[in-house]
């Protein structure tokens, strides 16, 4: 039930500034409200949903100066693990971390190539930028991001709806692989910084409702 209400959310398939109520879903899932509510109380939390009592819920926009904030955090806790990956990239523990991106990267490519299921591609996408903060095993930057994950969700999927947004995040992905393979730390942080940066100008221009 969280999932299907998650991806509903950042499909953009419920919409801001209208109040669903959870027995319409219960009713559509022919569920009982239960897990209903519990996705519901977990999204809330996440900062997806209002919950208005007696009236319902409804989907919380998504502001641009939300997108910059979590940018901001994703370069500061991002930015510096993949300094810290491509720094130590002759390491086993790092050379498999880099397999599993250039796999990640592989499945972008195929998701591009049979028509670009953003939502499939977003999730790709959130897997391949969860390597490198994994490989810091820093309970502090995994947990910051799993609290930010929802709305960096919604985001990522607001950016790729873009005309050749997954085209050019692909080539923007492996651009920062090349730099991590050559063990050039700054040049890897700049290359990830760019695709911030780009990312942040595309959602400038983005329905984030």
């Amino acid at each position: 039930m969280y999932e299907y209400l998650k991806k509903a959310i950042v499909n953009g398939d419920l919409k801001v500034g209208e109040i669903y109520s959870e027995q319409m879903f219960a009713d559509q899932l022919a569920i009982s409200r239960t897990p209903v509510r519990e996705a519901v109380l977990q999204l809330k939390h996440e900062n997806m949903l209002e919950v208005y009592n007696n009236r319902g819920i409804m989907v919380k926009p998504l502001l641009f100066e939300d997108v910059q904030m979590i940018i901001q955090t994703r370069i500061a806790i991002e930015g510096y693990s993949i300094r810290y990956l491509t720094q130590r990239i002759q390491t086993p523990e790092a050379q498999a971390v880099l397999k599993k991106m250039e796999a990640c990267l592989a499945h972008e490519a195929d998701i591009q190539a049979n028509g670009a299921d953003v939502y499939e591609f977003m999730k790709s996408d959130v897997a391949f930028h969860g390597l490198g903060i994994a490989f810091m095993r820093n309970d502090y930057f995994s947990k910051t991001i799993d609290m930010l994950r929802s709305r960096l969700e919604k985001a990522t999927v607001g950016s790729l709806k873009l005309k050749n947004r997954t085209a050019m995040t692909l080539a923007e992905h492996e651009q920062i692989i090349q730099h991590i393979q050559s063990g050039d730390a700054e040049a890897a942080y700049t290359a990830f910084e760019h695709h911030m940066d780009v990312t942040e100008e595309i959602m400038k221009h983005c329905r984030l409702d």
